[in-house]
């Protein structure tokens, strides 16, 4: 689970955008909705007719190429364009990795963005084109940081995403405690029912999910391991560093300040 966790992060990668989206206090909470519905519709609906096709055992033989092995068993052959269901699989799996690449790219370059403009990234980060009004700088940042992950081996790069995701959602979790306890009356069109439950199980199941994967990784893919504790090392220097250049934060102007007298009527 620990390393299919990664296919459901799309919905995370949803509200990287909320700066750039008409109504976002409506349409954010329902596309990650709609979204985690239908990606487990899908799934699922794949995961049967594989394991319908092949058997478990099967699709645990075939290895990567499974679920083009049992499309080519399930559709027909022969078909006008396309010869067999497993094709049909290359051929859409070409275009989802488009998608997801794109995707991935909007969603690192504002957070990007977002952390240049909060001063825990280089101040450039937080620019926007004088013309496209997008973060330029954050994008060719993360363009150059996905072309360097080419030259890593499929398997660790992937385990390297699979790890650095459950970790952002332990993050996440983790915030959603620290503002409902540092700014209780912040205004929250969408609340979270049954706080704080959902936050505390999600730390404590992803948790669970990246003890395991470590230990996996110790054993079978030390290589994305060890880069990963690389970054996160990186990651924290470059913060530490960028604070002490900064020095101390400048006082907040007194709330009396941007208070306008009231008019009577």
């Amino acid at each position: 689970m620990g390393l299919t966790f990664i296919a459901f992060e799309g919905y995370d990668l949803i509200t990287t955008v909320t700066e750039e989206v008409e109504n976002p206090r409506e349409n954010i909470p329902k596309a990650i909705f709609i979204s985690l519905i239908a990606t487990v519709i899908v799934y699922l609906a794949v995961v049967a007719v594989a394991v319908g096709t092949l058997g478990a055992q099967g699709l645990a033989d075939a290895g990567e190429s499974g679920i083009a092995t049992a499309a080519t068993e399930f559709m027909p052959t022969g078909l006008p364009i396309i010869q067999n269901g497993g094709a049909l699989i290359v051929f859409g799996a070409v275009f989802s990795t488009l998608t997801a690449l794109n995707a991935v790219v909007i969603a690192s370059s504002r957070v990007a963005f977002s952390m240049g403009r909060e001063g825990q990234l280089l101040p450039s980060f937080g620019q926007l084109h004088y013309r496209y009004g997008t973060p330029f700088v954050a994008i060719i940042a993360s363009a150059i940081v996905m072309l360097g992950s080419v030259a890593l081996p499929t398997q660790s790069a992937g385990n390297m995403s699979s790890l650095f995701f459950l970790l952002s959602f332990i993050i996440v979790n983790v915030a959603v405690i620290r503002l409902r306890r540092e700014r209780p009356d912040m205004n929250r069109p969408y609340k979270m029912p049954f706080y704080p439950a959902p936050p505390l199980l999600g730390i404590a199941l992803n948790l669970l999910l990246t003890g395991v994967l470590v230990v996996y990784l110790i054993q079978t893919d030390p290589l994305a391991l060890g880069l990963s504790a690389a970054w996160i090392i990186l990651g924290g220097v470059a913060y530490l560093v960028l604070k002490r250049v900064r020095g101390p934060p400048e006082p907040e102007a007194p709330a009396s300040a941007d208070v306008r007298p009231e008019v009577e009527d």
